[in-house]
């Protein structure tokens, strides 16, 4: 899809973005120089930390993409050379023989992360890319193979929610086969994390996949994938709400036994935040404006609080004046990510808001800005209520 000059400068400036933050948390960017005298690779680094020091070994090779890193700068110029560096380094170190698998992985990583962002701006990248995952996959060294194939299954994941259900299902297809009898590990749990939400705009088979990705996980050698498997089993609960109702239980932050039995015949937005979450705290104006506008017409919101404690909860409720309810659990263990509500739904982002009907059925997974604005209007007709009465 093509994309407007402003829209395509924004994803620019995003991807750029994103290459500093990989850039800040890759180990390799945190090593610190030693502090004797430098080796002659390193000496030439230090005069052109972005030109590859000639008849280094995989291990300065790797200093050197470090070292590039370090001195990305904040433009895009500089962010841009420093990543043409560290695929160029990468390049050096996988002409190498008898390269370490490690440093051999490390240093593909380090290039396919640079070619992300550069392959943004250069279709010549694009090609250097797409170039790479096909040596890869062919690559005799099975584990770097199955990095070739996970690394281009990435892309597919990123227009799964474009493609159709016949080409949804062949994706689903070929992530069972990659993880095959070995089973999930971390990397293809990610893989599959991602590819489920990324059907999510095809409810049925996304909930499917979630229970088929939860069996998985179920069945893995690692205990942290298989503790996770119920929030799979929740997710998949939650791609199933549509058009079905909802259970809400829990206690309020004054203590009280919440009774959503009472909000039938209301139309409900339930709303999973937190305090320290950005986009949740940026929608909390539009939610004060829709409460004003459509409260007398049975508007009313409904939030289940992701917090750590019940006293962060609260500065912000009185901060910015919220009227409405905040479900948060007292008992040990059951804050933040633990809320049994957010595990009972799969609930792995936030905000997540959930527009319920009057007769209590739900009718959108994505109630949020617009969307919301635009379901209050269907559902209950023009607003009675006065914009200027909106809190801001």
């Amino acid at each position: 899809m093509a994309l407007q000059p402003k829209r395509r400068r924004t994803l620019i400036r995003v991807h750029f973005i994103a290459l500093i933050g990989l850039l800040l948390l890759t180990p390799q960017a945190m090593a610190q120089a030693p502090a004797g005298g430098q080796a002659p690779a390193e000496a030439e680094q230090a005069a052109d930390p972005f030109t590859v020091p000639e008849g280094a070994t995989a291990e300065e090779l790797m200093k050197f993409i470090a070292n590039a890193k370090q001195n990305r700068g904040r433009t895009m110029e500089t962010v841009t050379k420093a990543a043409t560096a560290a695929v160029a380094g990468a390049e050096a170190i996988r002409k190498l023989k008898d390269v370490p698998e490690r440093l051999q992985v490390a240093a593909i990583r380090e290039e396919i992360a640079a070619l992300s962002f550069l392959s943004q701006m250069n279709p010549a990248m694009k090609v250097k890319m797409s170039n790479l995952m096909k040596e890869l996959e062919k690559s005799d060294n099975p584990t770097l193979a199955r990095l070739g194939k996970m690394e281009a299954f990435k892309s597919k994941i990123a227009s799964a929610a474009r493609g159709t259900e016949a080409e949804q299902k062949a994706i689903i297809g070929e992530f069972k086969k990659m993880v095959g009898d070995k089973g999930i590990d971390r990397e293809s749990y990610t893989l599959g994390s991602n590819l489920a939400r990324s059907l999510s705009g095809n409810a049925e088979l996304a909930a499917s996949f979630y229970d088929q990705l939860a069996d998985m996980m179920l069945a893995s050698q690692d205990e942290a994938i298989k503790s996770r498997a119920e929030n799979a089993r929740g997710a998949a609960r939650r791609m199933r709400l549509m058009g079905n109702e909802m259970e809400i239980t829990g206690t309020t932050t004054t203590g009280e036994e919440f009774d959503w039995a009472s909000y039938r015949g209301k139309t409900v937005l339930v709303d999973f935040w937190a305090s320290w979450c950005g986009p949740c705290r940026a929608e909390v104006p539009n939610m004060k404006e829709q409460l004003a506008l459509y409260g007398g017409q049975g508007f009313a919101i409904v939030g289940i609080n992701l917090d750590n404690t019940l006293d962060a909860c609260d500065k912000y409720v009185a901060q910015e004046n919220l009227d409405w309810p905040n479900l948060f659990s007292m008992k040990d263990g059951e804050q933040g990510w633990n809320n049994p509500l957010v595990q009972y739904y799969g609930v792995s982002g936030i905000p997540t808001a959930i527009l319920v009907d009057k007769e209590g059925k739900v009718v959108s997974l994505r109630a949020r800005g617009q969307e919301l604005n635009r379901l209050l209007k269907q559902l209950l007709g023009e607003p009675q209520g006065q914009v200027e009465a909106a809190a801001k």
